[in-house]
């Protein structure tokens, strides 16, 4: 089990007494949001002695509101009686370790770093979270959440509780406790649309979306109309995503994950997750030029969108396929049989070293039954969109080759010339074929 740490600022500010609310939730009376937080998020009863509670003290706040029993009133100037933190922690009787750890002012760039310096070093790998920002002076919040990221890259962490005591809010209920988690949510959801905008990877995403509908489907027993939304909206992404980065041609062209995806999304509303929206809806945006339809466009289409995401091997297996599947579906050749597909590159082959009339030179498949193979290919080299896309093909072949024996190979191209090669082929490809269809723009 995760060890949980608590991680708060002490402030200097002679604090008075007060009630700090969260719902349904009402703290003991205290000067204190750490003893009020740390009621909240019950670290009395579920916390073991594997836990940490950890104080982070200005020389100023420890000699002001740390191990005291008395300050003067800035007003005043009377001595009153005023129990430090440091004391009310123990009479809490916690079996989690309390640790004052000592931070500087922060009062430069120099003290910044070494203020996150010190704070990183009490987290271990795997913890679990919870931070009090109420007494965060100048840019230590900003600091805080950038730690927390931080974290979870290079310890794996969680982030379990974020919390903001609003002293100055109080009424006669008390003053609320402001749950800043959602923010750090947000942040995720942005890194995680981002990763795959960039790179094409939606299990970030996927884990995200899971956190938020699991819990709601388990609760109302599948009910619940968004949750049930933002579940299909993940899987309709990850579908796709799997097929794109597992070249699966026939998925990519005929099925309608684009359109189930689009569904999913048009279903989610602000209820669930609001500033999430704009973000989903990026992500649509990526896929708006994707045909609904089973089209032969969408090969070229998913071939461009794994280039824009770097996965340019991806891009040139399924841009080569692609034009093989188109010549077939244009002679009546079945784009799922092995040996029709190979007598679609016989016919490139042959186009290409301008063998058409030396038949002697044709290294053909077994396709049919007695002469209906070589038949065949007479009519595919007469074909014009053969000629038209022989050096296409040629150059995906090659691409492909290049990138499946990992370049060794006589001359073998360098990592720029691919990625050149690729984002020209498809250009070139997709200028041919596009004039058969209602214009697609890549």
């Amino acid at each position: 089990m995760a060890r949980k740490l608590f991680i708060s600022v002490l402030g200097t500010g002679l604090y008075e007494k007060g009630v700090y609310t969260q719902g349904d939730f009402r703290s003991s009376e205290t000067r204190f949001i750490q003893q009020a937080t740390l009621e909240l998020i019950g670290c009395k009863e579920t916390w073991t002695e594997e836990d940490r509670i950890c104080l982070l003290l200005t020389d100023k706040a420890k000699e002001s509101n740390w191990e005291v029993s008395s300050r003067k009133h800035p007003h005043t100037k009377e001595e009153i009686a005023y129990e430090g933190l440091s004391t009310l922690l123990q009479k809490m009787d916690l079996r989690s370790h309390i640790i004052p750890v000592s931070i500087c002012d922060g009062k430069n760039e120099d003290e910044m770093w070494k203020i996150f310096q010190t704070t990183f070093e009490q987290i271990q790998d795997g913890d679990e979270l919870y931070f009090d920002l109420t007494h965060s002076f100048r840019y230590l919040p900003m600091l805080i959440l950038v730690l927390g990221n931080y974290a979870k890259f290079l310890k794996n962490i969680r982030i379990a509780h974020i919390s903001y005591g609003n002293y100055e809010a109080r009424n006669e209920e008390g003053s609320p406790i402001v749950d800043l988690l959602p923010l750090t949510v947000l942040q995720d959801w942005t890194f995680a649309a981002a990763d795959f905008l960039h790179n094409g990877r939606s299990e970030q995403l996927t884990q995200l979306t899971q956190q938020v509908f699991k819990p709601i489907l388990r609760d109302t027993r599948g009910q619940d109309q968004q949750a049930r939304a933002l579940r299909d909206f993940s899987d309709a992404l990850n579908n796709i995503t799997n097929n794109l980065q597992m070249c699966r041609g026939l998925n990519i062209t005929e099925e309608k994950g684009i359109c189930r995806l689009k569904e999913s999304i048009n279903q989610l509303s602000e209820d669930i997750i609001a500033p999430l929206v704009p973000v989903v809806k990026r992500i649509e945006r990526s896929f708006t030029k994707f045909i609904s339809d089973a089209n032969i466009l969408n090969g070229l289409h998913a071939a461009q969108w794994c280039y824009d995401n770097h996965m340019y091997q991806q891009s040139i297996t399924i841009l080569q396929e692609t034009i093989v599947t188109y010549i077939c579906n244009n002679n009546e050749l079945s784009k799922t049989d092995k040996d029709a597909r190979a007598l679609v590159n016989a016919a490139f082959y042959i186009v290409e070293e301008k063998l058409q009339q030396e038949e002697e030179k044709w290294k053909l498949p077994n396709y049919g039954e007695n002469y209906e193979a070589i038949d065949k290919v007479r009519e595919l080299i007469k074909d014009p969109d053969v000629e038209k896309l022989s050096r296409s093909f040629k150059t995906a072949t090659d691409v492909r080759n290049d990138f499946n024996h990992a370049g060794f190979r006589p001359n073998p191209m360098s990592a720029d010339r691919l990625t050149q090669k690729i984002d020209e082929s498809i250009k070139e490809v997709h200028n041919i074929i596009s004039d058969n269809y209602v214009h697609q723009p890549l």
